[in-house]
């Protein structure tokens, strides 16, 4: 054999073993590859009687530190998802705040919100879902309540939660009593109106003088029962300028010998809906009462602008006789009381005032006028039908807020010609009416 030849075999003898070794390695490797698949698959999916716990399962409001655990510890990093938070983290809040929502599986642009746990007064979330959503709370919650704010992802996997204390701060104006707001409302009054003169005797036929000084000074002619809103409308004041005075919600209520009673609302626009009676005194300045010894010698009265009767009146201190019924009477039939002179001169509305409370709601809007515990069992208004704790509402369909609401529409309702005043009231959550007739208007 040559030299050649030998060597080639040589080089095909260690091709042959290396092949060998290689085939031989590969079988052991494939061996232990199959053997780890095998392990790995097993560890993986174990086998047991009791159910397998995944992340997704553990959602839960009785299970929130499981939850974080299984996210945060149990999960593989490239599965866990972003850890939800909502901003700001829990604090004092002193107004209505905006919370935002971040992360979650998938960092959604949507969450849904929601209050965990009883809710204090006033408190509410202006959205329902969405990155974001403001805590709102007003005076009416409770300083110190806690509230906690729960942001949850649209398909339930995942939550988060904050927990605040309120303590609302926004200064709050106290509420005005009616006396402060009869005082404005008299000394505006006083501002804008000069009485000069007054021709006192009955109602149909007393007057009084004034100057306005919003209609540039032009002399007004006031008598009982007239309504700025009728009296100077563009029909009736020809004068531009005193058909401003329609704006005013003004009624002449009546002449007295030293001042013009006049009601109207409030000045105070979160108050517009009260009503006071004030007077409109003379201007000592002004009005100049004549010296009745110097007539017919030195002194002259000025002429009264005043249109007199033809008759002279009847003297107002001297009580005509009254045909009406003076006594009281009940209708059982139609649950109705039907006043009598005596009862209705002398029994008013300050009977009730003494013993009556205005009541509100959770949101400080006036509910009516609740009669008190204190009222005497022989109290008018007991007598006539009303018990302790009612709540008058209306009166012929007009929602009451205050006393002076009552003396309104009845005073103005009574001077229509009205007769008959149905009284709506609750009596422990039940609704109900009494009938009232008042004597007819002479």
């Amino acid at each position: 054999m040559k030299g050649p030849q030998l060597s080639a075999l040589i080089w095909l003898a260690n091709l042959l073993v290396l092949a060998g070794g290689a085939f031989a390695g590969y079988q052991i490797w494939s061996e232990i590859r199959a053997d780890r698949d095998a392990t790995y698959t097993k560890a993986s999916t174990p086998v047991t009687k009791e159910k397998r716990l995944t992340w997704a399962d553990t959602v839960d409001p009785a299970a929130t530190a499981d939850h974080a655990f299984y996210r945060d510890t149990m999960l593989s990093p490239r599965k866990r998802p972003d850890i939800m938070s909502i901003s700001p983290t829990g604090s004092t809040l002193e107004k209505d705040t905006s919370l935002t929502a971040s992360g979650g599986a998938g960092n959604p642009t949507s969450y849904n919100w929601a209050i965990q746990g009883a809710t204090p007064a006033g408190v509410s979330l202006s959205a329902k879902s969405g990155k974001s959503t403001t805590l709102k709370f007003t005076k009416a919650t409770p300083q110190g309540s806690s509230v906690t704010v729960r942001a949850t992802l649209p398909d339930g996997t995942e939550y988060a939660e904050q927990s605040y204390t309120l303590n609302f701060s926004e200064k709050v104006e106290p509420e005005r009593t009616d006396a402060e707001l009869a005082a404005e409302l008299e000394k505006w009054v006083n501002s804008q109106f000069t009485l000069l003169r007054l021709w006192y005797g009955p109602e149909d036929v007393a007057k009084a003088v004034a100057i306005s000084k919003e209609a540039g000074n032009a002399t007004l002619l006031f008598q009982a029962g007239m309504k700025f809103k009728e009296e100077f409308t563009k029909e009736k004041a020809l004068d531009p300028k005193v058909q401003k005075l329609a704006a005013h919600d003004l009624t002449i209520v009546r002449i007295e010998w030293d001042h013009v009673l006049i009601n109207g609302p409030s000045r105070d626009p979160k108050y517009k809906d009260r009503y006071f009676d004030v007077k409109l005194s003379p201007d000592p300045k002004a009005f100049q009462v004549p010296d009745v010894s110097k007539l017919g010698k030195t002194g002259k009265i000025p002429e009264n602008k005043i249109k007199l009767p033809d008759q002279p009146p009847p003297d107002p201190r001297i009580e005509p006789e009254d045909p009406r019924p003076k006594e009281s009477s009940y209708d059982a039939a139609t649950d109705t009381w039907t006043l009598g002179t005596d009862d209705y001169k002398n029994v008013n509305v300050d009977d009730l005032a003494k013993y009556a409370k205005v009541v509100h709601d959770r949101e400080g809007k006036p509910l009516g006028i609740q009669i008190s515990d204190d009222i005497p069992e022989d109290n008018t208004v007991i007598a006539r039908g009303g018990r302790k704790g009612d709540i008058i509402k209306a009166i012929n369909g007009e929602p009451v807020a205050s006393m002076s609401d009552v003396r309104r529409i009845v005073r103005t309702q009574y001077n229509a010609g009205t007769e008959e005043f149905v009284v709506t009231y609750e009596r422990d959550g039940v609704p109900g009416t009494k009938i009232f007739k008042a004597p007819k208007k002479k």
